[in-house]
């Protein structure tokens, strides 16, 4: 029998769209109560792989105490323009005993893998009995109706 259960896991990494200083202090907004967090660098920008090492710092000092840290380094299919080695990465995971993995969003590359161990390294829930047989039933509500009053 496999439990199922809702993990939450928080998405960390260099964001274009909101200044790194702002997104740095809501982040513990985002961690807080993560099982995971997935550190994401670009393998062709060797600055976001210095970012990434201070989100890792940051969730080792504030983070949950047994968070999960995955480090994924995005945009395989760049190859041709990397300026973060795989090695380096790969080193900077095994020191931190983080998961690694490099991945491409846009091919769809070891994005479900990257998940998978993620989910094999989180521990079990406590005090969760495998055996029960409680469940709950899932309705669909009717649509809304489409009566107008008066």
């Amino acid at each position: 029998t496999m439990a199922i259960r809702e993990l939450k896991v928080c998405l960390l990494g260099v964001s274009v769209e909101i200044p790194p200083s702002a997104f740095h202090s809501l982040a513990p907004m985002y961690y807080r109560g993560s099982a995971a967090a997935v550190v994401v660098y670009d393998i062709t920008k060797l600055d976001s792989f210095q970012t990434l090492k201070k989100w890792v710092k940051e969730l080792k000092e504030h983070g949950p105490e047994h968070i999960v840290v995955a480090i994924a380094g995005n945009k395989t299919d760049l190859g041709d323009i990397r300026e973060v080695p795989t090695k380096e990465a790969k080193d900077f995971a095994e020191s931190i005993a983080a998961i690694f993995m490099e991945t491409s969003a846009r091919n769809a590359v070891n994005i479900e893998e990257l998940f998978q161990k993620i989910s094999r390294q989180i521990p079990p829930l406590e005090n969760t009995d495998a055996d029960s047989h409680e469940s709950f039933k899932l309705t669909r509500q009717p649509p809304p109706s489409s009566k107008r009053c008066c």
